[in-house]
């Protein structure tokens, strides 16, 4: 009769075990999915920096055309026109703080890149004339912030390396 009682308890253990490992990998197969199906950080920053230069151009958001859409854009030659949804001031200073954040998370030379790639996506799009000049501008700014930038990196270092110099011996 023991026998038979430890047996039995045996078989529940290992399927209440196998019960567990079974709920633990669908509980981590759901997280894993639900990441993944997050944009990344860095995703979510070149988008609200794409946000902020669509409403300098006065264009709406690119997220609602489709590629189809894009395509007849192009076989049409129609420059993009579209009205900006107002964005409220709250909406704006929350989306200037999420890049103001990520900015100080990262280094320059990572924002610098998501935005000349966000650049480059919008140049994609048809804009007018003055929609492209602007965006022109502002690249040309964005490339002057980078090499100021670079300038005071290699001033940082030549001191450094000077400093090591003169203040080791």
């Amino acid at each position: 009769m023991k026998g038979i009682e430890d047996k039995l308890s045996h078989q529940f253990q290992a399927r209440k075990q196998a019960q567990q490992k079974d709920q633990y990998q669908e509980g981590y197969k759901q997280e894993v999915l639900e990441v993944m199906q997050q944009p990344s950080e860095e995703t979510q920053y070149k988008q609200l920096f794409k946000q902020s230069l669509l409403a300098q151009l006065g264009i709406s958001d690119e997220k609602d055309s489709s590629k189809e859409a894009k395509k007849e854009a192009e076989a049409e030659k129609a420059p993009v026109e579209k009205q900006l949804k107002q964005e409220t001031p709250q909406e704006k200073e929350q989306r200037l703080a999420k890049m103001k954040e990520f900015e100080q998370k990262h280094s320059f030379d990572k924002v610098y890149k998501l935005k000349k790639e966000a650049l480059q996506e919008l140049k994609e799009i048809n804009l007018t004339d003055s929609q492209r000049e602007k965006l022109t501008k502002l690249e040309k700014v964005l490339d002057t912030e980078k090499k100021d930038h670079d300038k005071q990196k290699k001033k940082r270092e030549i001191r450094k390396w000077i400093h090591k110099i003169f203040c080791t011996e």
